[in-house]
């Protein structure tokens, strides 16, 4: 009997450790990340912007809608660092204000993406059947148009400004989301422990969003990053084509197509928004590329 208890006993140390266990690659994820150079470059730059965002109407040493036809294409200087555009507006005062639009427009178009291709792809991949094949064919129309053109043709339908710009750019990022969390809800849902939520009598809709969905976030998390600089990067491409954020409003994009017409002579006026957009969608793919090779496996030594 004492051979018994003491088997029982030195089985019993697993299993409290098994807790413990489960948020240890977490953790490994964490540190591999931040052990990484170019994830923690990526990361530097999402935070200034953010400061820069917050911090504008500080950083800003003008205000970046009132003009001076006097100082139109004025070269950087002392009093203005990166120069004037066409209407004698601080650029500096502009980039750090289009900031707070680019940030807004990533947030909010990859929330609409993450929310409405979230739901879509683990009701298709957990429900499957039918569900399945017709959700996945309508992303499959959705992904047969170049994102930039879908975006431009439900701009075209809704009509311009900075609300539509979002929505458009949110609706183009909806298959991918719902791709990546299909592909994951079908390899977890086939879990053991899905199967014993199942035989202890829980609702589908329970099992889904309580034990499938969140066993899924780091493809999501992964995707969520990326997708906010390629967010930024279209909603720039339709103000740049006139259908995206509108004037006065200091959008990046909007900035590089009213600068084109001086580039020869007035270059700093499109070299500084575009390196704007280039720094910013940089960052989020050096933290979006950073944070998958964290949650691979495959990639850890």
């Amino acid at each position: 009997m004492s051979a018994e208890v003491k088997l029982d006993n030195h089985n019993a140390a697993p299993l409290a450790a098994h807790p413990t266990e489960k948020k240890r690659p977490i953790f490994e994820a964490l540190k591999s990340m931040i052990s990484s150079k170019t994830s923690l470059i990526g990361l530097i730059l999402i935070v200034l912007l953010i400061l820069v965002a917050l911090f504008a109407s500080f950083l800003a040493p003008h205000d970046p809608t009132q003009g001076d036809l006097f100082s139109r294409y004025k070269s950087p200087s002392g009093a203005h660092w990166l120069g004037t555009d066409e209407l004698g507006r601080d650029i500096l005062s502009r980039l750090i204000y289009g900031s707070r639009i680019s940030i807004q427009v990533g947030l909010i178009a990859v929330g609409i993406a993450l929310v409405i291709g979230t739901f879509l792809g683990a009701i298709s991949g957990f429900f499957g059947k039918w569900l399945d094949m017709l959700v996945m064919r309508v992303i499959d129309i959705l992904m047969a148009f170049p994102s930039i053109l879908l975006a431009i043709a439900i701009v075209a339908v809704m009509g311009k400004g900075l609300t539509n710009t979002m929505i458009a750019v949110g609706i183009v990022g909806i298959p991918q989301f719902a791709r990546i969390v299909r592909s994951s809800v079908l390899s977890v849902k086939e879990s053991e422990y899905i199967e014993a939520a199942r035989a202890g009598g829980a609702r589908q809709f329970r099992v889904l969003f309580r034990h499938v969905l969140p066993n899924c976030m780091a493809p999501i998390i992964v995707q969520t990053t990326l997708s906010i600089g390629t967010a930024i990067l279209d909603a720039a491409g339709l103000s740049f084509l006139g259908l995206g954020v509108q004037p006065p409003k200091p959008e990046w994009g909007a900035m590089l197509d009213a600068g084109r017409a001086a580039l020869q002579t007035a270059p700093w006026v499109v070299i500084f928004p575009g390196l704007a957009i280039l720094i910013t969608v940089l960052g989020f793919n050096l933290l979006g590329d950073g944070l998958r090779d964290a949650f691979d496996p495959r990639t850890k030594k």
